[in-house]
């Protein structure tokens, strides 16, 4: 069964993160959700059963002036977890904390793949004139989040 957790410091230890297929996909392993979490970054996590299979990670500080954007650093799955709608979950989730923090849009990089730019594409997250190297995605575009 599925599960999403806002993670927080007392996470790293209830897990084996050095011996976690998902830490291979993370830029540092372990360390990076270590720096993430004391920079105040937002975590969730998505688990099958006690397995990590999937994670996102939104900036402390929002990007842009006009608007402000809530930043989305990195999203992962295991590769037998994609293409199942469970991107778009934690996108959901992403959506839900910038509205928290009253930010009406998401911004993040799109790795140039064809798997992360047809994501991108498949939730409305598009290229603006407000910065040059980030998509975005306005939040008020439900559409995008919905599955199909």
């Amino acid at each position: 069964m599925l599960r999403f957790h806002k993670m927080n410091q007392t996470d790293l230890s209830r897990s084996d993160w050095e011996q976690e297929p998902l830490a291979a996909l993370l830029p540092d392993g372990k360390e990076y959700l270590t720096r993430r979490l004391a920079a105040g970054d937002t975590l969730f996590i998505m688990y099958d059963g006690e397995k990590p299979v999937g994670l996102l990670e939104m900036d402390a500080e929002p990007v842009g002036e006009k608007p402000k954007c809530a930043y989305v650093g990195l999203v992962v799955l295991l590769p037998e977890y994609r293409r199942h709608g469970l991107g778009r979950m934690l996108m959901c989730l992403a959506a839900g904390e910038a509205v928290e923090r009253q930010l009406w849009f998401l911004a993040g990089t799109v790795p140039e793949t064809e798997e992360a730019e047809g994501f991108a594409k498949a939730i409305h997250m598009r290229k603006t004139e407000w910065f040059s190297d980030l998509h975005v995605l306005d939040l008020s575009d439900v559409e995008g989040l919905r599955h199909g």
